[in-house]
């Protein structure tokens, strides 16, 4: 068969959105755990090809390693996959004998009919006769269904697994009967066996399961091998099992990596297979006829058979589990870290155009330049994360108080934060230094006709408006005016400033007492009438 060019790979690499933190697992497996490139290819599900095209394009950047904290994945993509000119994909594969022989489980197809729909398909330079086309594909059928010999290696590997069978608890007052589920756990060197019962097969138990058994062993093995269910797996595939986010997590937290059993494959997890086995023969049975009322008291009677199974000694080999865990195994595992793994559930969520996102019933804001934009989230216990493109933009501290919002003030809009912080007494306060003692009585008078502050900000909104574009002196005279006559509406005052009525009415009496009279000349009586009206007319309103 013939190959794809690494030029041609390396295309089909850019051109999709490549996963940035598979790449990161890649590069984590080569310069940190220092594994070669077979055995990154083995724990991550990575073509061979593929790790060593992902080393090599981290080597041409010319990058160090660890990564810098301050390289998101927008940057280290743009480092890995520069916008150049590329080639295009050429030499297609001569025949895929895989397709091939899921073609021939159809009604009808024979080796004949495939071969010719091949070969019509394929250059004549690549084409080969129908007798070596059948000689490759028989090879090809008797490579599937073979058994791999799983070899022991001591630290490498931890099969885990739910026992079919189950225990019950019974509640101490209604005397009512609940099943628990059972745990087990077996490294694949000494066959050390970890069990333990819990309440429910969701993703808090089987995490908190695994922290508790890493602990129980005294290490952590490289890799994890568990069955296909939902706390574990998300989506079970052959090929790229699509692992459980919050699962995931938990894994890296601890340094080890997630190699699911294929679907209906028992043979992938045979220890996990035994384990569960020997848990329910030597444990379970025992405890069948045992009545418990909480789920402590189970465990510690669990605790105590599982002590006995783990030390009893083997039938055919010298020792028993426990000595071979302790004289080998113990030593091989990865440390502990300092702290358990605190339990955390992952997610993705969008914020809304009130940059706001909801987690768990309860919303919590963003930067409002984000809004619109996808988050993945970290919610444990305490706190929550979220995270843009691989960098956590905003840690919240966790609220339980559902379809509440937690807003923090530098994620507002400039406006948003103005109209929110508004209070009377600031207000005031402004209207008193910056302006006059009439200003502020009147602003007062004007806060004092509405509720809310809403209301509010927009009143002290328009009076700073008229501060800008009349200035302190005109502004302070005609809330003089308006206090000692009464006038009280925004509008009203506003037309004083703009007719200029501040000035020919500053005094009350005027200036030259024998004014002439005339009737085309309108004394000072008529404009103190017509706004005594107009804002009689706007309370009204």
């Amino acid at each position: 068969m013939k190959l794809l060019p690494l030029a041609a790979i390396d295309t089909a690499m850019a051109n999709r959105r490549t996963d940035m933190r598979k790449i990161r697992d890649v590069l984590e497996c080569i310069f940190t755990k220092e594994l070669s490139v077979r055995e990154t290819s083995r724990l991550l599900r990575v073509g061979r090809r593929t790790v060593t095209a992902y080393a090599e394009r981290f080597k041409t950047a010319q990058l160090s390693w660890p990564l810098s904290i301050d390289i998101d994945d927008d940057q280290l993509e743009k480092a890995l996959f520069p916008s150049t000119e590329r080639q295009k994909k050429t030499d297609p594969p001569v025949h895929d004998f895989a397709a091939v022989h899921a073609a021939l489980g159809q009604k009808g197809a024979t080796l004949g009919i495939l071969y010719q729909e091949w070969r019509e398909g394929v250059p004549l330079k690549n084409q080969i006769s129908y007798s070596q086309f059948c000689r490759r594909y028989n090879r090809f059928r008797k490579s599937l269904q073979v058994s791999m010999r799983q070899t022991a290696v001591f630290g490498e590997v931890a099969f885990v697994d739910y026992s079919g069978k189950t225990l019950a608890v019974t509640d101490p007052d209604s005397g009512e009967l609940k099943k628990v589920q059972i745990f087990v756990g077996v490294l694949g060197g000494s066959n050390y066996t970890f069990c333990e019962a819990t309440w429910t097969q969701t993703s808090r138990d089987w995490i908190g399961s695994h922290s508790r058994m890493f602990e129980f062993f005294g290490g952590v093995p490289r890799i994890v091998v568990p069955d296909n269910l939902k706390a574990g797996v998300t989506k079970a595939d052959r090929f790229a099992p699509v692992i459980n986010e919050s699962y995931n997590a938990m894994c890296r937290y601890y340094g080890t990596y997630v190699f699911p059993a294929r679907p209906r494959e028992p043979r992938d997890k045979s220890k996990a297979e035994a384990g569960v086995l020997l848990a329910q023969r030597w444990i379970l049975f025992s405890l069948r006829s045992r009545k418990f009322f909480s789920l402590n008291e189970m465990n510690q009677e669990i605790g105590a058979l599982l002590e006995k199974l783990n030390r009893r000694s083997f039938q055919k080999l010298p020792g028993s589990r426990f000595t071979k865990w302790l004289e080998f195994e113990q030593p091989a595992l990865m440390p502990l870290p300092a702290q358990r793994y605190e339990f955390a559930d992952w997610g993705k969520v969008r914020a809304a155009q009130d940059y706001h996102v909801c987690v768990d019933r309860h919303f919590y804001s963003v930067p409002y330049h984000l809004k619109g934009h996808e988050f993945e989230y970290c919610l444990t216990a305490h706190s929550l994360d979220l995270l843009h493109r691989g960098k956590c933009i905003v840690t919240h501290t966790r609220s339980l108080e559902p379809d509440k919002a937690t807003t923090l003030a530098e994620h507002q809009h400039p406006s948003h934060r103005a109209v929110l912080q508004w209070n009377e007494p600031q207000a005031l306060a402004w209207a008193t230094t910056e302006v006059g003692l009439n200003t502020a009585t009147l602003l007062k008078t004007q806060l004092a006709k509405v509720r809310g502050y809403l209301l509010g900000y927009r009143i002290t909104q328009a009076m700073k408006e008229l501060f800008k574009s009349y200035g302190k002196t005109r502004l302070e005279e005609a809330c003089t005016y308006a206090v000692k006559n009464n006038v009280t509406g925004t509008h009203a005052l506003r037309n004083i400033l703009s007719k200029n009525l501040d000035q020919l009415l500053k005094h009350d009496e005027p200036e030259n007492p024998s004014d002439i009279a005339h009737q085309n000349i309108r004394g000072a009586d008529y404009y103190s009438e017509l706004l005594q009206s107009t804002n009689n007319k706007e309370i009204e309103s």
